[in-house]
């Protein structure tokens, strides 16, 4: 009687462990979600800078060396269209109103009011510091997450992550930096090529 006694105990503590073993965190792949091909961000955007501050809808689709961004409702200017390929922007905001730069910063502190690095800003949606700039601080979660982040004289915390269809990427990120308070909050990731 003993003995069984003992052998449940010890098959009762074998399956504790295995389930601990199930449930901790996986380890977060960086180098995957940076090298993501194709993704699409759903969300708004709050925007605070010394003279303005505003909110605005936004849909990101990155898709290779590609970035489109639409950004509606801002300053009641209704949809304002940028795509950005390597350092050639284009902002587009209706009515033949469209330009094109070489110069992302200076065009979008014209066009918006503020400048943010999108090249940088790409990797940081997705909760990864950009490649080729140097980090100056980073904390982690206990499940190696990104909980802050500080690169290229930009300050990010990453308030909230969420699963979405087998990923975890941020929901909720607070952005600060050369006068410019942005809070990102992503209602939908799509992860992959969109449906047919």
């Amino acid at each position: 009687m003993a003995a069984a006694v003992l052998v449940l105990l010890s098959i009762g503590m074998g399956l504790q462990g295995c389930t601990g073993v199930q449930t901790r965190p996986a380890a977060v792949d960086a180098a995957h979600l940076a090298g993501l091909e194709r993704w699409r961000l759903e969300g708004r955007i709050a925007v605070q800078t010394p003279d303005d501050a505003w909110q605005a809808s936004l849909a990101w689709e990155h898709d290779g060396r590609q970035d489109r961004l639409l950004v509606s409702g801002p300053l009641n200017q209704g949809t304002v269209s940028i795509v950005l390929q390597d350092d050639l922007i284009l902002i587009n905001e209706g009515n033949g109103n469209e330009r094109i730069s070489r110069d992302p910063d200076a065009l979008l502190k014209e066009k918006l009011g503020f400048s943010i690095p999108l090249q940088s800003l790409r990797y940081w949606v997705l909760g990864v510091s950009a490649p080729g700039e140097a980090s100056e601080e980073m904390d982690l979660y206990p499940d190696g997450r990104l909980k802050h982040l500080k690169q290229a004289e930009w300050s990010l915390d990453y308030e909230r992550y969420r699963d979405w269809d087998r990923l975890v990427l941020p929901q909720k990120i607070l952005i600060q930096g050369r006068s410019l308070k942005l809070k990102l909050f992503a209602d939908e990731w799509t992860v992959g090529s969109p449906p047919a």
